[in-house]
């Protein structure tokens, strides 16, 4: 059996995308952001993203958030990332929940807003994203926006290097 090339998979997907199916639409944005079976161009994948996320598609929500945010295909839009990445996050999408919360604790495209940004992030630490869990513990181990703890600045730390953080792997070293 020949094996399925990144080209094949592309084009089956494009027929499904003009047809308009969001799961195509985002897959046909990565190819376009990554170059995989088609030439790369961020600013065609940026289109195929607000075409799938216009449907709903989680994932192309997430992916034309961090195009905004990055600038990636088009101006910089820190404000439509906030936005973006609060629509997927308040759907259960983990990386979201991490990077608005990042976006409300430093004031990136919204006012600051330490207690959401608080929010998000304990939420995302708790189901498991390890920059969620190092952003918390370095929080507690500097006494950032919350009251300084080494105890959960360790408990937090250790569960993000569990999860193969390596930031928080060496600040746990620096702590002991």
């Amino acid at each position: 059996m020949k094996p399925y090339t990144w080209k094949e998979a592309f084009e089956d997907s494009y027929e499904a995308a003009l047809g308009g199916n969001p799961r195509a639409q985002n897959f046909v944005g990565y190819c376009y952001e990554i170059g995989r079976g088609v030439r790369r161009s961020a600013k065609t994948a940026r289109q195929w993203y607000e075409k799938s996320a216009r449907k709903g598609n989680i994932d192309a929500i997430f992916n034309l958030a961090l195009m905004n945010s990055k600038g990636l295909g088009g101006k910089r839009d820190a404000k439509l990332a906030v936005s973006l990445y609060k629509k997927a996050a308040m759907r259960g999408d983990l990386q979201s929940q991490t990077n608005v919360a990042v976006m409300l604790l430093d004031g990136d495209g919204t006012k600051v807003d330490v207690q959401a940004g608080l929010r998000w992030l304990r939420r995302a630490a708790k189901r498991g994203d390890p920059t969620a869990q190092y952003n918390l513990g370095r929080a507690y181990a500097d006494g950032d926006c919350v009251r300084k703890s080494n105890r959960h600045a360790k408990t937090w730390l250790s569960k993000a290097a569990g999860n193969g953080h390596a930031k928080a792997r060496q600040r746990l070293r620096s702590m002991k």
